[in-house]
């Protein structure tokens, strides 16, 4: 079992082991302990400074030491939550099946993200209104699918610059936007206008594939479908394993 580690305990950890009493580091994380917390049962426009030092146990200056406003401040928690996905990332066994790495990632992202929802909740809300934040919230999925990929394109030797990469992609990343629908629904996180340029012929033939192997549990054939074909003729994971194995 994949348990998940919330953000805000992770900082409070880190703002621990610094012993010194009147660090800057100290400080600023514990700001951001109690920002993430708060922002669990308040949403980015409700929390305000004072309750940010309050919840820190901080005198009010203190935050305008460290950030020049709510805004900074907030760019901030966001950027370094993204680091801390990234450092939690399963590392999967390479051993394993590739049906349990797809569920240990799967139960990662969707723990973690139970766990971390108010802040989850405040960039896909700010990503609605602003560009920059639109392009962090995109730029962390990438990066999240890109790791999940990183090994089954290994293991089945595809060039990451290639057709067959980009179709992998663009499928994990169709089944992630499903995810996340489920996620906002689940934790009523409302999302503003706002999305990626995508390429919606491709994206409507990777979800019509997608629907009918659940139904059907079986691609369909090859003849039916035009872009995706690349993809779907790729070799079965676990022969890939076999082949590999009889070649040691």
């Amino acid at each position: 079992m994949i348990d998940a580690i919330r953000f805000s305990t992770y900082l409070e950890a880190l703002a621990l082991e610094i012993k010194k009493s009147r660090s800057g580091e100290k400080s600023t994380l514990k700001l951001m302990a109690a920002g993430a917390r708060l922002l669990d049962s308040a949403g980015y426009r409700d929390l305000n400074v004072e309750n940010i030092c309050t919840e820190a146990e901080l005198a009010k200056g203190t935050f305008y030491v460290y950030f020049e406003s709510k805004e900074v401040f907030l760019n901030q928690l966001i950027t370094r939550y993204i680091g801390f996905e990234e450092q939690t990332y399963p590392r999967g066994d390479p051993q394993a099946s590739a049906f349990r790495r797809a569920m240990d990632w799967v139960t990662w992202y969707e723990r973690s993200f139970a766990a971390n929802v108010g802040i989850l909740r405040c960039l896909v809300q700010l990503s609605a209104a602003s560009i920059e934040h639109l392009e962090l919230w995109h730029q962390r999925n990438r990066n999240i699918v890109d790791r999940a990929l990183d090994q089954v394109a290994r293991q089945l030797d595809i060039d990451p610059d290639s057709e067959v990469y980009e179709l992998m992609r663009m499928s994990v990343r169709s089944v992630g936007g499903m995810m996340d629908q489920s996620l906002f629904e689940r934790h009523n996180i409302n999302v503003g206008a706002g999305r990626e340029e995508i390429d919606l012929d491709l994206t409507i033939e990777l979800h019509a594939v997608l629907i009918y192997r659940a139904i059907y549990g079986e691609n369909p054939p090859l003849a039916e479908v035009e872009r995706v074909r690349p993809l779907l003729a790729l070799p079965h994971p676990a022969g890939a394993v076999r082949r590999q194995s009889r070649q040691r």
